[in-house]
């Protein structure tokens, strides 16, 4: 079941938006290689994509929350990291493909969790201070 974009997802600045757009569409890309049994190298880059992905959306949105003051960003950051670390883990699994599609609905889930709650927090507060 792949992720859908949606109103519950925007956090009101566009930039972010844009960014959990791209993440879900790497996201949807790695739960479409394995739904179709691609090969393990096919499986690896997918998932090197969204690493990366993830990575630079995290550092940008945590260098945008910093420069803007965000009170929670020690939280917001340890999600990140958190995430992060879950991220990598899959990279000493074997099989991959076993161990990726059990994970992949754990992140479906972080996903959604993460931008409808402490996402959707920081987007009034930084609308506040007129970023859009």
């Amino acid at each position: 079941m792949s992720l859908m974009w949606s109103y519950t997802c925007s956090v009101g600045i566009e930039p972010m938006d844009d960014q959990h757009a791209v993440l879900m569409d790497a996201i949807n890309e790695v739960l479409a290689a394995l739904s179709h049994g691609a090969d393990q190298s096919t499986i690896t880059t997918c998932m090197q994509r969204l690493i990366t992905l993830a990575e630079q959306h995290f550092a940008s949105e945590e260098r945008l929350l910093e420069l803007h003051g965000y009170p929670e960003l020690d939280g917001h950051r340890m999600e990140h990291r958190a995430l992060l670390e879950r991220l990598h883990e899959w990279q000493g699994k074997r099989p991959l493909a076993g161990y990726l599609s059990t994970w992949l609905e754990n992140l479906r889930a972080w996903f959604h969790n993460h931008t409808e709650g402490a996402d959707r927090e920081y987007g009034p507060w930084l609308q506040a201070r007129g970023i859009r």
